[in-house]
């Protein structure tokens, strides 16, 4: 497996948490990853995601095939938010119905 710096694994997540427009966020390492709090949209809705080292390698991955600045223009898309599409993939929501 690849190993990955810091900056690029914490750059990927901060990546997404743009284009989801998160408000705040908190970021705390785990035995097997990270877990990310946010707020986002509107009505503040509360998630906490447990990102394994596998989701992580994933978000690293794609953000380094994307260009180098970031790129906010997908998150106004008609459809919903990468974060949800993230979600509804690996469906590894910690205390989403808060």
């Amino acid at each position: 497996m690849q190993k990955c710096s810091y900056e690029s694994i914490l750059g990927a997540v901060g990546r997404v948490l743009d284009e989801a427009e998160a408000q705040s966020f908190t970021i705390r390492d785990s035995v097997d990853g990270l877990l990310v709090e946010t707020s986002i949209g509107a009505a503040n809705q509360q998630i906490a995601l447990n990102l394994r080292l596998n989701d992580l390698a994933e978000l690293v991955a794609r953000n380094s095939r994307v260009e180098a600045k970031p790129n906010y223009e997908r998150s106004y898309g008609h459809d919903e938010s990468t974060l949800t599409h993230f979600l509804a993939r690996h469906r590894q929501l910690v205390g989403a119905e808060r």
